[in-house]
């Protein structure tokens, strides 16, 4: 191998895989549960990012080693598939492969413990479909299911203190589009949290150009662009040599004709409202606010293509030929002033967008309360169009009593496997052991009494009581519930992430500063 190669086989490959995942487990863990903390991190800038919300902390903590990454992968797809659930789902993955240690100094081969960890997923995915689906429980058609799991997202964050209202907020948006896609989520520092609302249409986080154009125009024709209002750059090394004031004044005047020729052309289209995302120059603005033209610069393309849907626009790209009418898109144009930076609002003919203001006293907490609504906003979604399963930990619970060794062994007969079921069912109950612990309340009671209930009551939804640890809580009763993909998702992530890890037995690091140039 190249000098500088390191390479570590064997049983201290597996342990240091093993560690660095559950290092990456512990230190989201306390985030879990309805008074899970919230984490502090500063990055080399000195900026500041609050938040209990798993994947955002995953993503900004800087992780280096490989099996670590391993782990924020897990999060990052349930973040992308389910919105929520980050946390349990990598906290479940550390416990699985804690379990696995385990075994591992019990002499089974890691290959016999991931067998028997598939059996379990397999069985855990049936079980959750068919526990949805009961007739007899019926948690999986809850009336206002979407609206409690929007809820049970917000517990524990720190917009818990006006949760109801943005559940309703939540509830609007899901109802107002056909497309998932078409709900945008923006953060802006106000005066109050209650200041958050919903705009049907979209919003563009831009001011305008001029503070003397018109805040407010209904119906107004609406042009988009994705070139900019200014001289054309060429984008070719020449040299030209003046030999006399006037031809400097030639150039100019070229300039300026090309720009007024622009402008003419947006005039003559009958457009008030400009949206373009690139910049406008000087000059043209001079002449677009003679004009009464609204004109707002530097817009994403993402908003310009959101823009064009929701007005029926085209999205120009050369300001070189006459603009023609069915280009131009129409929509009501309002300039929200009530934040700390200026919004610009569009509601167009298709009312197909919807757009959350999540609004706090500080632009931090204003960040919090967006990241609060994004994943409650997916929750709500999914869980309008699919069953959802009881949260707390009681899933967990029932699928714990559920997979019986038992049971399992009547159809695997090998012992070793059978060991392995029985680790991944105890793996399951790292969840509601760590939002029992986060309340402050003792794991082993918390445990012993959820266990009970779900063997006295079979398929009843239980979950912890962070007031009692004696009596658990019914889902039906504090509607506390989740939409059965997010569950499956990270059982299912969470479980291939573990297998993956246990499958490396040699990690050969190549490092290219210390090796020796080729002869």
């Amino acid at each position: 191998m190249q000098n500088g190669t390191k390479q570590t086989n064997g049983s201290a490959a597996q342990r240091g895989n093993i560690g660095a995942a559950k290092a990456v487990a512990d230190a989201i863990r306390t985030t879990l549960g309805p008074l899970g903390m919230d984490k502090m991190l500063i990055d080399p800038a000195g900026n500041i990012l609050i938040t209990n919300d798993g994947v955002s902390i995953l993503r900004e903590i800087g992780i280096e080693h490989p099996a670590a990454k391993m782990i924020v992968e897990v999060a990052k797809t349930q973040e992308d598939k389910c919105f929520d659930g980050t946390t349990s789902a990598v906290v479940l993955s550390g416990a699985l492969l804690a379990e696995a240690e385990r075994l591992l100094d019990k002499n089974i081969h890691p290959t016999t413990i991931i067998k028997g960890y598939r059996i379990a997923r397999d069985h855990c995915v049936a079980t959750m479909k068919e526990w949805a689906g009961s007739k007899e429980i019926a948690i999986g058609e809850l009336e206002n299911k979407h609206e409690l799991s929007a809820a049970t997202s917000l517990t524990g964050k720190s917009a818990e203190g006006i949760r109801n209202f943005l559940v309703d907020i939540c509830d609007q948006a899901v109802q107002a589009v056909d497309d998932f896609e078409d709900i945008a989520i923006i953060s802006a520092a106000g005066r109050w949290e209650t200041d958050t609302c919903l705009v049907k249409g979209v919003v563009v986080e831009r001011p305008l150009t001029s503070p003397s154009m018109k805040k407010d125009i209904l119906d107004a024709p609406i042009l988009l662009l994705d070139t900019g209002i200014e001289p054309r750059d060429t984008k070719m090394d020449a040299q030209v040599q003046i030999t006399s004031p006037d031809q400097v004044a030639s150039f100019l005047q070229q300039e300026e004709d090309a720009i007024r020729e622009m402008v003419d052309r947006i005039v003559k289209s009958k457009a008030e409202v400009v949206f373009t995302q690139k910049k406008v120059d000087e000059l043209a603005l001079h002449y677009l606010v003679k004009g009464g033209i609204v004109v707002v610069d530097n817009v994403q393309k993402s908003s310009l293509e959101a823009l064009a849907k929701e007005t029926g626009g085209t999205i120009v790209s050369s300001l070189s030929q006459p603009i023609v009418k069915e280009n131009l898109g129409r929509g009501d144009y309002f300039l929200n002033e009530h934040f700390d930076n200026e919004l610009v609002e569009i509601k167009g003919k298709s009312n197909c967008h919807a757009t959350i203001i999540a609004s706090g006293a500080t632009r931090h907490v204003a960040e919090e309360i967006e990241r609060a609504l994004e994943d409650a906003v997916g929750v709500c979604w999914l869980a309008w169009k699919e069953p959802v399963l009881p949260g707390g930990g009681a899933t967990h619970a029932h699928l714990w009593h559920n997979l019986s060794v038992e049971n399992m062994n009547r159809k695997h007969e090998n012992g070793r496997i059978s060991m392995a079921i029985e680790s991944f069912r105890e793996a399951l109950l790292c969840i509601p052991e760590s939002i029992a612990e986060n309340a402050g309340l003792d794991p082993v009671d918390a445990r012993a009494t959820l266990l009970h209930y779900h063997a006295t009551g079979p398929g009843e939804p239980w979950h912890i009581n962070i007031e009692n640890t004696q009596v658990p809580e019914h889902a039906f009763q504090t509607g506390l519930v989740e939409p059965m993909s997010l569950h499956i998702q990270a059982l299912t992530s969470a479980t291939e992430a573990a297998i993956m890890i246990l499958r490396i037995d040699d990690v050969i690091s190549m490092n290219p500063e210390g090796a020796k140039p080729p002869m």
